[in-house]
């Protein structure tokens, strides 16, 4: 209601005092954008997220060390002579260099090594020389590439390496996409609680490392080695085409099914194309409670692999990640977070208090410059005024 009635001030001011109108219309304006930029932002932030891709690797590229020539400009020195008065008040000439101009002449960029990965999603990122080494003496092959730059001194070209299509050299890569989640800034329908790290011992996203990530979080035992390969396998296969990645988190003794159920609240929901098996065992390694994280929309799927953990006489990661493939593989929905488009997000406090204190300062500055900068040309109208 407070706009459309500024608006209706600033019209009838500018109807009457043509001449005056922009001090009015500039400070309202300037409001405006100034609170309309920091929802923006503030919004932007909340609901930016990041999500894993599994892919699988399919070439890498080693750039050589390479130089160019850039042109630029730079400032021309002449010299020139000048008579300088001695402490004894005589004089000598004496030569001394000026700023006469600039002239053209060129600098050396030189571009450093680089290596780079790419993978079946299309994506691409950095790698290291000894990863690329390894890539390259798995697959058997290392292709050498004339690029024909045209450089200064060092002609740098470039290495490839190709996957050979064998399954034994198959590897795994994740890539990590930032997408909007309304979902986590949101407090009118989804409401996730605030849970302790530390007291509930739950675990945050794994790290990419040498260009993957870790599929099953906890244990780390030669069955829970031999699963995670599996699933990250999976993941890269299922990546593209399925668009999901799947977790394992495994709780010990005393622990139950709150504490999935604050994973969950941590977590807030999981990502859309995540879908997260949450199990605690006791000491003789029996499935005690499991717990599925997931925004997908196939609920049989949630309630199969739930069940198909609880009735393991003891947990064999194996048997139930092969299990889960079988699964998400015939029957995985992701979610569209185009659903949640409809959630609004209120900015916080701070946000809000900030809003109006930068705004407030903007407008403090231009009624300062309006009044230090005031037309001395008015003309009967604006006379009027005063």
């Amino acid at each position: 209601m407070a706009i459309p009635v500024l608006t209706a001030i600033v019209l009838l001011v500018w109807f009457k005092h043509k001449t005056v109108a922009w001090e009015f219309i500039i400070p309202f304006a300037v409001s405006i954008i100034c609170i309309a930029l920091f929802k923006f932002t503030t919004e932007k932030v909340q609901t930016a997220d990041s999500e894993f891709w599994g892919g699988w690797a399919t070439q890498a590229e080693y750039f050589e060390r390479w130089d160019e020539r850039v042109s630029c400009m730079h400032t021309k020195y002449c010299k020139r002579s000048v008579s300088r008065r001695r402490p004894d008040g005589s004089t000598h000439s004496d030569t001394e260099r000026y700023a006469c101009g600039t002239e053209h002449m060129y600098d050396v960029d030189i571009h450093p090594p680089r290596w780079v990965l790419h993978d079946s999603n299309g994506e691409h990122q950095s790698v290291s020389s000894a990863q690329f080494e390894r890539l390259a003496t798995m697959w058997g092959n290392r292709l050498f590439v004339e690029l024909g730059r045209r450089y200064h001194s060092i002609d740098g070209d470039k290495f490839v390496a190709t996957w050979d299509k064998d399954e034994a050299t198959f590897v795994p890569v994740t890539t990590e996409h930032t997408y909007e989640n309304r979902v986590q800034a949101s407090t009118s329908i989804f409401n996730f609680q605030e849970v302790d790290l530390k007291t509930w011992n739950l675990y945050e996203y794994p790290g990419i490392g040498s260009y993957d990530q870790p599929s099953i979080l906890g244990a780390h035992t030669d069955q829970t080695q031999e699963a995670d390969l599996l699933l990250r396998i999976w993941n890269a296969k299922f990546g593209n085409g399925k668009q999901v990645k799947m977790f394992v988190l495994l709780f010990g003794p005393q622990t139950t099914l709150e504490t999935g159920l604050a994973q969950e609240n941590y977590w807030k929901g999981g990502n859309k194309n995540e879908f997260t098996l949450a199990l605690g065992t006791d000491h003789a390694g029996k499935v005690t409670w499991a717990h599925i994280i997931s925004w997908t929309e196939a609920g049989r799927l949630k309630i199969d692999v739930r069940e198909h953990a609880l009735h393991q006489e003891k947990l064999d990661l194996v048997e139930l990640s092969q299990y889960m493939v079988d699964q998400v593989g015939k029957n995985f929905v992701r979610k569209p977070f185009a659903d949640f488009s409809y959630l609004t997000v209120e900015p916080p406090g701070w946000a809000v208090a900030l809003s109006y204190f930068l705004t407030l300062l903007a407008n403090v500055g231009l009624s300062w410059w309006i009044i230090h900068n005031r037309h001395q040309e008015w003309t009967s109208d604006s006379e009027d005024l005063y």
